[in-house]
């Protein structure tokens, strides 16, 4: 995620008070939420496929004290069916997922993986969406990364249609789309 769309997501946490967060794709912003949510209280649980990864995420957020504030949840990617024709993708594990959340509404999620980068993965994040609506607080965010892709873009115009929101896309300022369930204020 660039550094705008990490101030994006930080903004999120404090304008709208977002507590229970759920970022597919961990990395240096997990260290960042980690630490803002330290602050102001607050749970995230980061999605990672990757073992290594992880295990060096980990790492950083021990050296930080940032562990009881920060759940690395370990997904290995699994086949998935995709609504695009012609298309398989793979998506986190989806037990794996539903065993670590404690079970809070979560009101932010924060899409940044699994990878997408190229033609033959680029709806793989579709899933992310009808995995987690159920999950969903009543007020609520989604944040989606890399919207300049048009896999991206076509994700994007479908959750738009299946939650009935629209998303604000900041294209220039992080490649980020954010979905609110609600209006409300913003930076």
């Amino acid at each position: 995620m660039r550094p705008s769309g990490v101030v994006a997501v930080l903004n999120e946490i404090i304008i709208n008070r977002r507590r229970h967060i759920v970022e597919l794709g961990s990395g240096i912003s997990s260290i960042y939420l980690g630490r803002l949510l330290r602050q102001h209280g607050g749970q995230l649980w980061t999605v990672e496929h990757d073992d290594r990864w992880a295990a060096t995420v980990e790492r950083q957020l021990a050296d930080e004290s940032l562990d009881d504030v920060v759940t690395v949840v370990r997904a290995p990617l699994a086949p998935m069916e995709s609504p695009w024709p012609d298309e398989q993708n793979a998506w986190y594990e989806t037990d794996a997922i539903r065993r670590r959340l404690a079970g809070q509404p979560i009101d932010l999620l924060v899409i940044d993986g699994p990878p997408a980068s190229d033609a033959a993965r680029q709806h793989s994040r579709y899933p992310a969406v009808p995995f987690f609506a159920p999950l969903l607080a009543d007020d609520h965010t989604i944040i989606l990364d890399d919207i300049d892709r048009p896999g991206e873009q076509e994700i994007m115009k479908r959750w738009e249609q299946d939650l009935n929101i629209t998303f604000e896309r900041q294209i220039l300022a992080g490649g980020i789309g954010i979905g609110r369930s609600r209006p409300s204020f913003t930076v």
